[in-house]
């Protein structure tokens, strides 16, 4: 278990897209020095300026004050600790008239130099890497912690992989093991519910052996894999990290309420 630590706040070193939606922001700072290394595929809190502000007030970060930072949840992509840099990836979904959340907004508009605060990290998100197979369905906002997963498995892992993006331009070329079979699937609107994903785990001839698996991404769509996974295929709860990211039309304080309630059931 990570020892909780205050925020940090980071600075923008840099930022770029890495495919047509999916910002890359490269952080960096003195109070990144002892970051925890090992931790790809963790969550961590951004804590995002308010309109107006120059930097986040990182002393309200736990309060219902009215200067409190945004709050948003990612992943750490990577992190190098010879270059003093963390990567957070973005998943950019914007509405009908081209706006995106708080957090896409600032990592499309961040500019060297720009302020943020870093909360975090937390646990790692997949239960077990000695396996004898591993299964992966995600989708954008959860392909940040899926590769950063699948870059950790041994080299003679074997398994499967569906990733659901929005446009074929957004498949990337992932550092993973050769026995991992990859499929990209393209839904190109996020805000309407999907069961790609559901329906390649549905068609698939599982191995036999023990999975390890991971699956996030939308609400509607993991909790009906969260059925199929569990009570259709009998998967045990400790070999499986099932966790819904994002559920459509709702912002993440809304959505983490009902994830709590959802979880318990």
């Amino acid at each position: 278990m990570i020892k909780r630590s205050p925020p940090r706040l980071l600075s923008v070193k840099r930022s770029y897209a890495l495919t047509p939606h999916m910002q890359r922001v490269v952080l960096t700072g003195e109070q990144l020095l002892d970051f925890p290394v090992g931790q790809e595929g963790a969550n961590v809190k951004l804590l995002i300026p308010q309109p107006g502000q120059q930097a986040p007030n990182l002393a309200a970060f736990r309060t219902q004050a009215e200067d409190r930072p945004i709050v948003r949840t990612y992943t750490v992509r990577q992190y190098r600790p010879e270059d003093n840099e963390l990567d957070i990836d973005f998943a950019i979904h914007t509405d009908a008239e081209g706006r995106g959340g708080p957090a896409c907004e600032w990592a499309i508009n961040a500019q060297p130099g720009d302020m943020i605060g870093v909360a975090g990290p937390g646990p790692r998100k997949l239960n077990s890497l000695q396996a004898d197979w591993f299964l992966f369905a995600a989708d954008m906002t959860a392909l940040p912690a899926a590769s950063a997963i699948l870059e950790s498995l041994a080299d003679d892992a074997v398994g499967y992989a569906f990733f659901e993006v929005t446009s074929s331009a957004d498949a990337q070329q992932l550092r993973i093991p050769a026995g991992i079979k990859v499929k990209w699937l393209v839904h190109a609107h996020p805000q309407k519910e999907s069961s790609q994903l559901l329906e390649q785990m549905q068609d698939l001839q599982w191995p036999a052996g023990t999975p390890s698996i991971f699956v996030a991404g939308e609400g509607n769509a993991v909790r009906k894999i969260r059925q199929y996974v569990l009570k259709e295929r009998g998967v045990a709860r400790d070999h499986v990290y099932i966790s819904p990211y994002w559920k459509i039309g709702l912002v993440e304080d809304e959505h983490q309420v009902q994830k709590r309630a959802e979880m318990e059931d």
